[in-house]
């Protein structure tokens, strides 16, 4: 792995990395005997070959997620299933004078 400066905060990223999110810590919450560490996004990163039409293309990105302990996994198949758009979606809330 190879460092490379951040452009908003002190600490190197990884130059190999396709994504780089810099933070800043915004606040920590005690749960149980587990920290929660909340930051502040400040800058985000992103190789241009990972994206589609300026959209993150998470086939090309193959993600890494930590779950918990010493578990971790990818996403595994990733499926397409469009959106319904929200005026479309039944029961939906309309406010007073709009149709």
């Amino acid at each position: 792995m190879t460092a490379e400066a951040s452009r908003t905060v002190a600490v190197p990223r990884v130059a190999e990395s396709p994504v780089a999110i810099e933070c800043t810590l915004h606040t920590t919450l005690e749960l149980g005997d587990c920290t929660l560490v909340i930051g502040r996004v400040r800058h985000l990163a992103i190789d241009n070959a990972m994206l589609d039409d300026g959209h993150p293309e998470v086939r090309r990105l193959r993600p890494l997620a930590r779950l918990g302990k010493d578990e971790w996994t990818t996403l595994g198949e990733v499926r397409e299933i469009s959106r319904i758009r929200y005026s479309d979606w039944p029961g939906h809330f309309t406010p007073p004078g709009e149709k």
